[in-house]
């Protein structure tokens, strides 16, 4: 299958598809040595490939959900973990640093350890245990239950509300990396492997990631793509035409990403080549990153009135 360079959803499609094959696979393997699953489960992908948003390359971020809280069933999907994990390296997705994989146990627990694990985070109300709850709200089932972790995270927002976590989650999330100096001048990187690339990660994409995550958690919405939660919040959010505005801005950032990217491995991938931009791609370019930013501030605002009237 031949993969349009610029285009992000086809590109994502096609890694949906290499990586349930590699799961399936590795049941199959597992099964044949440990007999087929004491229960059901839902193997749910987080990070960039939770929101479909993955680039040429992409790392493993990723958990599994089961049914029956007992030993034996812990020990049976963490080992199917483990296969599952060597499955998709062998493919091609690097393993995690962060260990944030199903061979994993502290990623691979019961519905009943899951509702227990979102309780927790939402109590300690650490940058760490935030950082781990936002985590987990961008997984997407690709394997079995999608009800599992529908059922999970509908905990998690009743949690958030209750508690009243919507601000805590913007101090942890909202600062974005400068990209563009008082100049008018991109801030490119200034030592090091990728000095005179441009980190669109984090100075363009995260700023809609974010925004679009909070947005989302405040709305109770299942939709894990930026693009698909901006467009399915309800109007009295984001009004039709800034929610059209700003899913078009972001998928044409991932276009840039794809397009000038420099794709020699996962991490390059995060970068891309300004050089290699026409002056009217330079005014985009910039023009995008603005907009995420005016969105980023959009989101300030609507976070601390909610921090009052809304939801929570």
């Amino acid at each position: 299958m031949k993969i349009p360079p610029s285009d992000s959803i086809i590109l994502n499609e096609w890694h949906d598809d290499i990586m349930r094959r590699a799961v399936h696979q590795s049941l199959e393997l597992h099964a044949s040595s440990n007999g087929p699953p004491p229960s059901s489960f839902c193997f749910f992908v987080m990070g960039s490939a939770g929101r479909q948003e993955q680039g040429i390359w992409s790392d493993q971020d990723h958990g599994i959900i089961y049914e029956q809280n007992t030993e034996e069933a812990k020990q049976y999907f963490v080992s199917l973990g483990e296969e599952i994990s060597n499955g998709l390296a062998i493919t091609g997705y690097r393993l995690c640093d962060g260990k944030v994989m199903a061979s994993n146990p502290f990623w691979c627990r019961s519905l009943a350890e899951w509702k227990g694990q979102v309780d927790e985070w939402t109590n300690e109300d650490s940058w760490e245990s935030i950082r781990y709850l936002l985590t987990f709200l961008d997984g997407r089932c690709l394997v079995g239950q999608e009800a599992y972790i529908e059922d999970v995270k509908r905990t998690a927002y009743r949690f958030i509300h209750e508690k009243h976590l919507i601000n805590r989650i913007l101090e942890n999330t909202m600062h974005a990396k400068k990209a563009v100096n008082m100049l008018g001048q991109f801030l490119v990187e200034t030592h090091g492997t990728y000095t005179g690339l441009l980190n669109i990660k984090e100075t363009g994409l995260f700023p809609y990631v974010n925004a679009g995550r909070l947005l989302a958690i405040s709305g109770n919405l299942m939709a894990t793509s930026t693009r698909l939660r901006l467009q399915e919040l309800p109007p009295s959010v984001l009004n039709e035409e800034n929610k059209e505005k700003f899913s078009r801005q972001f998928l044409k950032l991932q276009k840039y990403r794809l397009l000038y990217g420099d794709h020699t491995d996962y991490e390059s991938g995060h970068y891309i080549y300004i050089d290699r931009l026409s002056k009217a791609e330079r005014k985009e370019l910039k023009d995008l990153i603005k907009d995420g930013q005016q969105l980023n501030e959009y989101v300030r605002k609507f976070a601390k009135k909610e921090g009052h009237h809304g939801n929570e």
